[in-house]
């Protein structure tokens, strides 16, 4: 049986107590994947049939276009993620999922978060993921408007403290829509304090 404690005291826990049912259950129908880094997690022209929970790592989601990976989310320790849409329709997704590093992730299969959310206590569990998911889009999308490429980079560091050391500086200038070489010169100059409310009032 997989040790599933540091997900139930992380993820569950704070939220509501569990019924012996549903923890056999989870116990059941959950897994513990060990990811060797560069390993993908979901690969693009698939469905995203569960849901997954970062318990050690990085995972970094991209597109393809043109011979080119364009980055558009990191997640670190204790974020939940999945294609979404692909998740939530069915259909298949153009997205790719890859560790950044050796990686532990709990997979939920879809037909076990179908079966909890019958009880109404687990929408609250699946409506902090999707609200947590709707805010990260809304404000990466109004930094791209409202911030030129050095506030978007320390707004980057804001929101990711420690991030450099675990991510390759080339997979941040794709994520903020720049290259390597402009995010050199950005990181060279003196870091200064920038007023981040224009974007986290979005």
């Amino acid at each position: 049986m997989h040790n599933l404690t540091p997900f139930f005291e992380t993820a569950l826990y704070p939220l509501f107590d569990l019924t012996d049912e549903e923890k056999e259950m989870i116990l059941a129908e959950a897994k513990v994947w060990h990811l060797e880094s560069n390993s993908y997690v979901i690969r693009e022209n698939s469905t995203a049939d569960s849901l997954f929970f970062l318990q050690k790592g990085v995972i970094r989601s991209f597109y393809i276009k043109d011979h080119r990976e364009i980055n558009t989310e990191f997640f670190f320790e204790h974020d939940f993620f999945t294609a979404l849409t692909s998740y939530l329709t069915g259909e298949k997704t153009s997205l790719n999922f890859q560790c950044l590093e050796a990686s532990e992730i709990i997979i939920l299969p879809k037909k076990l978060t179908d079966k909890l959310l019958k009880d109404p206590k687990w929408h609250q569990f699946m409506n902090q993921i999707l609200t947590k998911e709707f805010i990260k889009k809304c404000r990466r999308e109004s930094s791209f408007l409202l911030q030129d490429s050095y506030e978007r980079y320390l707004y980057f560091l804001e929101q990711f403290p420690h991030s450099e050391t675990r991510i390759p500086l080339f997979h941040i200038a794709s994520y903020l829509g720049m290259s390597p070489e402009t995010l050199s010169r950005i990181r060279s100059k003196k870091i200064k304090q920038i007023d981040l409310s224009q974007v986290n009032r979005i």
